[in-house]
């Protein structure tokens, strides 16, 4: 967190799961309870702390953000109709920002790098950038030139064979509307 909100680029890789940058409280809400958080306290100081991060996107030092999502991210959505297009909605909303460049890596990209790593790349404002590498039990921040500059590879690869940015809004429009919209309850 502390990286994030002094960071002057941040580049995210999200082969499963929406970034916590980029999640409605929901979202947030579900992942953590799947995660194994319980309803109580924890969950919640979790949820608000995932909250509190997303306003480093919209403050007045806001960092050049580029997040690229796998379609699997997309297509495994929540189960509930309205707070599945909540999130798809929202996503579409940041990428509208002028400091978030969001893009999608299809399915026919096939096997890419960074299959199976969730990684962040925090370009300090020195200059300098480090890695954060998530899986779904731990993270790591590698600070290590050749270590970073291997995941940046990566990343610029993965980012070669995205969907451009405007490809990438068309692609979430598209599924925002083949979710179906909830029935409204009657008065």
């Amino acid at each position: 967190m502390a990286l994030e909100a002094k960071a002057a680029g941040i580049q995210q890789y999200s082969p499963a799961v929406v970034p916590g940058l980029l999640q409605t409280e929901t979202y947030a809400y579900r992942l953590l309870l799947r995660g194994g958080l319980v309803p109580g306290a924890e969950l919640d100081q979790q949820v608000e702390a995932r909250m509190y991060r997303r306003r480093v996107l919209s403050s007045p030092e806001a960092p050049e953000f580029r997040a690229i999502l796998d379609e699997a991210v997309l297509r495994r959505g929540l189960l509930d109709r309205a707070e599945w297009q909540e999130q798809l909605k929202h996503l579409t909303d940041v990428a509208e920002e002028p400091n978030v460049t969001l893009q999608i890596l299809p399915f026919t990209a096939g096997l890419c790098e960074l299959a199976n790593t969730d990684t962040a790349l925090l370009r300090k404002p020195e200059g300098s950038t480090v890695a954060w590498a998530e899986t779904g039990y731990d993270g790591q921040l590698i600070q290590e030139n050749v270590r970073v500059e291997r995941l940046q590879f990566g990343y610029d690869r993965l980012r070669d064979h995205a969907l451009s940015p405007r490809e990438s809004a068309e692609f979430l429009r598209r599924l925002l509307e083949e979710v179906p919209c909830p029935s409204a309850t009657p008065s």
